[in-house]
């Protein structure tokens, strides 16, 4: 959400100081536990006795009073900060609390400063060094995270993004709808990334042009995905065939996005035909004589992002719910016959970034259920693998979905979402999909919204990171 306008009603306020008269009966409690410091207590966006809201860029401060700018880099101190939540905030002798209980940052110097920005509580101690409050707090080092606009579209975030077909061809509504027409529903949206599959160095084209013109500067990222089924690969092949095919798969998409794009994911779903059986919990429920191909395209599409362009972060993900073990097996160099490294001594494989994909229909992905016993999906990809989590792929049921019920999933999952960010590293969450008749917040005419597209741009608009 942008606080340009926040900032402009702060340079038409006054700087005044609070006085008890004045104080509100919500942050009584709390001015009592400032005063015991030196904060000089103002108000921010309305008057000294408020303290900051969901939208504000607000702060509290030990010292004198300062003007506001129109950066929004210096405001005048509050009595406190109420985050989106309702939880207050307080500064008082180089301690933050909230809700009038002490929370530490881990900081042994004493804290001059804490602000609400963006949606999140930093804190900032005297020697200069930011906190960043999550689960817990998180060292940032030394630089202000403070900037000059606050909507998802301008802070370089990743996490809110999408799924669309822009490379898709004759009789598709991406083939016919332009690139800037296709930015401008995103940018509407919020939303800073656009998954789009690629099989081909002409479908890599049609994303470079569009990087390369509309999307150039716009704050909206798009992520490659290589399809492999799409030209031919499929699980009867040999792992030094499969490999080959994903090799020269990237390669030829990488040099047409070298320079373009910072993130590519290797593979869609290429696990759905490699099970035999089960929930994909297990190693036994993998198929021994479908694994080396699929390993071995996974291992050429690395290897040949690698090759064209080692700064570009790869990713490598499973459509199945509880096909984390897949992801385990790879990672640790296990096949479906248990033997270290399978059949031909294949290395462990390595990714940046772990995609996974889970729909309204799965459930809850911190308690699918395996035995019958509710199992954290997100926790166990975080402590598998140590690298970000991407959900590339999240959405309702489909057509059998109400308006009414599709718009309560964005609700609920965005919320969960976004909740769950910090504690799980979850690094991006992207929607399938932004057009589409079944799953899409607009239909395939390109043009008619659903109630959920609403919902969805509402909640971006109002939860920024």
């Amino acid at each position: 959400m942008s606080t340009k306008s926040n900032v402009g009603k702060q340079n038409e306020l006054s700087i005044e100081r609070v006085t008890t008269a004045r104080v509100s009966r919500r942050n009584f409690l709390s001015l009592l536990a400032a005063s015991a410091g030196s904060a000089a207590l103002a108000a921010c966006g309305g008057g000294g006795d408020t303290g900051g809201t969901a939208g504000d860029v607000a702060n509290v401060a030990t010292g004198v009073s300062k003007s506001a700018s129109a950066s929004g880099t210096a405001m005048p101190p509050a009595a406190s900060i109420t985050d989106s939540s309702g939880a207050v905030w307080t500064l008082a002798n180089g301690h933050v609390a909230k809700n009038g209980s002490s929370v530490s940052t881990g900081s042994s110097a004493a804290l001059i400063l804490v602000v609400y920005y963006n949606g999140t509580i930093y804190a900032k101690n005297s020697s200069g060094t930011w906190y960043k409050n999550g689960s817990s707090w998180t060292n940032i080092g030394t630089t202000d995270p403070r900037g000059t606009a606050a909507s998802s579209t301008s802070s370089g975030s990743l996490f809110y993004g999408i799924n669309g077909h822009m490379a898709w061809g004759t009789g598709s509504i991406y083939n016919t709808m332009s690139a800037a027409a296709q930015l401008a529903i995103l940018k509407d949206l919020g939303v800073t990334n656009y998954r789009a599959d690629v099989c081909t160095a002409g479908m890599a084209g049609i994303l470079a042009s569009a990087l390369n013109g509309a999307f150039k500067n716009s704050g909206v990222s798009i992520l490659p995905v290589l399809n492999p089924p799409s030209i031919g690969w499929t699980v009867s092949m040999s792992e030094s065939a499969s490999y080959t095919l994903g090799y020269d798969l990237a390669t030829s998409v990488t040099k047409v996005l070298k320079g373009l794009v910072k993130y590519i994911e290797c593979g869609n779903e290429l696990d759905v035909n490699v099970r035999s059986g089960g929930n994909g919990s297990l190693t036994t429920d993998w198929n021994p004589s479908a694994w080396p191909a699929f390993r071995g395209v996974l291992r050429g599409m690395i290897d040949g992002v690698r090759a064209i362009d080692p700064t570009i972060k790869v990713g490598v993900g499973v459509g199945i719910p509880l096909a984390h073990r897949a992801l385990q097996m790879l990672w640790n160099g296990t096949s479906p016959n248990g033997t270290t490294n399978g059949v031909g001594g294949a290395a462990t494989v390595r990714w940046d970034f772990t995609c996974y994909h889970w729909y309204e229909s799965s459930g809850d992905v911190t308690c699918g259920w395996i035995n019958n016993q509710c199992f954290d999906v997100l926790q166990c990809l975080k402590d598998s693998f140590g690298v970000p989590i991407w959900l590339t792929e999240f959405g309702w049921a489909g057509s059998k979905d109400t308006s009414a019920q599709q718009s309560a999933y964005v609700t609920k999952a965005l919320t969960q979402y976004k909740a769950a960010k910090d504690k799980y590293n979850l690094q991006s969450i992207m929607m399938y999909a932004v057009i589409d008749d079944s799953f899409g917040l607009v239909k395939n005419d390109g043009v008619t919204k659903t109630a959920a597209y609403t919902t969805f741009k509402n909640f971006v608009k109002a939860n920024p990171v």
